[in-house]
């Protein structure tokens, strides 16, 4: 099965529907599908069927016409960050060995010289050779899909911890994830849907997927503005909104002083954990819109998912989504009881294939068909998982071990704080002391004991913070989550 193929078929049934729209051009299934056809045929007789295929590019029409063409024909585009150091982009188009290299012209000389044994192609306004649109005009709109291309595409973790690693997923496996969609988060027909992260990143250009499955229309913004997103809200009726918890903060900032009209179906939250204080002020400001909660990541796409009303617990993750199986492990890989932490494994037609070229590394997270997500859970009766944390992130205090996530869930509950990380402190007597690096919402400062009585009740002496340090913001990596390893060194850097 080709899932590009499969998609645009099933928009045909509508062919003059806009398929995409970025403000100032649009693009009907139809000619959406005449484009993909012309690129698919472009890149056959360039002899670069089933090759990689590398985009460098921030969101824009072209990069989706491309990417989706490239699929059609069965290569596999492998999506490069433009946020990356030289370094990290040198290392993975090396790994990769692109057969071709499509970018935005800002990058074109540079990489022209780099890579002088990479055919290039560059996105921009001009017909000049090299350029997108005068290569595109040389191609007919015949091609046939590429049938049972084994990859869809390759993505790349976002390097919180380490150097990104390539995640190679299947046409299967976002299949899965559209029907999840649809079925889990009990929307109404499908019209309108926007997703204003960078494409780079999984969960925008699977929102993008699951737009065009559904035959919707797709609103393409090139960056995420607040702005834009409420007055597009604003416009189209029903718009369903694909984001991370950071752009909810923002939007409910702006949406408290506007007066537009704003008309939402829903709003999915996914790529790290929802504060609660954010979710309330969300229920009191979009009243009629549904509001959902999804836990995955790169590897496993969907997990669970959770509807927000209110009467949900607040470390609650909610339900598995249908077709996923939930395993909680021991250290020795022995199943525990409902109810105990352990860390949580799942199998289900919606996990990746393995990560690109690094086999010991996806031998390390996939065992038996089980794939180790790195996250300690429980579940419980109602089988609602509940996170403890990230193993990567787990701090040794005096023998005992605490996960940043309990603490900073129980943090965000206090109205004074807006934003927190929690990590370990190099310390002599304990090994690491738990500390809080705090973002103070407003003029209200809490002192060390006043947040410390706050937590008493929900969390152990040896848990609760040692010592606040007050940030002005946080530094986020580009697909919305704090980049926990430049937030310990700036701070270390200010404490020598």
């Amino acid at each position: 099965m080709n899932l590009v193929q499969h998609i645009l078929e099933r928009g045909q049934a509508d062919p003059h529907r806009i398929a995409i729209s970025d403000g100032r051009e649009e693009r009907t299934y139809a000619q959406l599908m005449r484009l993909v056809q012309q690129v698919s045929n472009g890149l056959r007789q360039g002899g670069h069927t089933k090759r990689n295929i590398a985009v460098l590019s921030e969101n824009r029409m072209e990069f989706a016409e491309f990417v989706l063409g490239t699929i059609y024909a069965g290569c596999v585009p492998v999506l490069l960050d433009p946020k990356w150091p030289l370094g990290e982009m040198d290392k993975v188009i090396r790994q990769c060995e692109p057969g071709l290299i499509a970018c935005e012209g800002r990058f074109a000389a540079d990489l022209a010289e780099r890579y002088q044994e990479i055919p290039q192609l560059y996105f921009g306004e001009d017909q000049q050779a090299g350029s997108y649109c005068s290569w595109l005009a040389g191609f007919e709109p015949d091609a046939m899909a590429e049938e049972n291309p084994e990859l869809l595409f390759i993505g790349y973790t976002s390097g919180t911890t380490g150097f990104p690693k390539g995640y190679m997923r299947t046409h299967l496996s976002w299949l899965r994830s559209c029907e999840a969609t649809e079925k889990a988060f009990r929307l109404n027909h499908i019209k309108h849907v926007l997703a204003p992260g960078p494409f780079v990143h999984s969960l925008s250009l699977f929102a993008m997927m699951q737009s065009l499955y559904s035959t919707a229309t797709f609103h393409l913004l090139q960056e995420f503005n607040a702005e834009s997103i409420l007055n597009l809200c604003s416009r189209e009726p029903d718009m369903i909104l694909f984001v991370v918890p950071a752009m909810i903060d923002t939007l409910l900032h702006l949406a408290a002083s506007s007066t537009a009209q704003i008309s939402m179906q829903a709003v999915i939250s996914s790529g790290g954990k929802w504060p609660e204080s954010s979710k309330q002020r969300c229920r009191e400001l979009f009243k009629d819109t549904k509001l959902y909660e999804s836990y995955g990541s790169s590897e496993a796409s969907y997990i669970s998912y959770l509807e927000v009303t209110g009467e949900e617990q607040p470390d609650s993750l909610g339900k598995p989504f249908d077709g996923v199986h939930i395993s909680i492990r021991d250290e020795q890989f022995r199943e525990v009881p409902p109810g105990t932490v352990g860390e949580l494994y799942i199998r289900s037609e919606m996990m990746f294939a393995g990560y690109h070229q690094l086999t010991e590394e996806t031998e390390s997270v996939i065992r038996d068909g089980w794939l180790r997500t790195g996250d300690y859970t429980l579940l419980d009766q109602d089988m609602h998982l509940h996170l403890a944390g990230r193993a990567s992130n787990m701090i040794k205090s005096g023998g005992l071990k605490v996960f940043p996530e309990e603490v900073e869930a129980v943090l965000l509950r206090i109205p004074a704080i807006r934003g927190v990380m929690v990590f370990g402190k190099p310390d002599d007597r304990w090994g690491e002391q738990v500390t809080a690096l705090i973002q103070w919402n407003g003029e209200q400062r809490l002192s060390l004991d006043e947040v410390r009585n706050y937590c008493r009740p929900y969390l152990a002496s040896y848990k609760m913070p040692k010592q606040l340090i007050a940030v002005e913001r946080f530094i986020y990596t580009s697909s919305g989550k704090i980049a926990r390893q430049l937030m310990k060194h700036d701070v270390r850097e200010e404490m020598i």
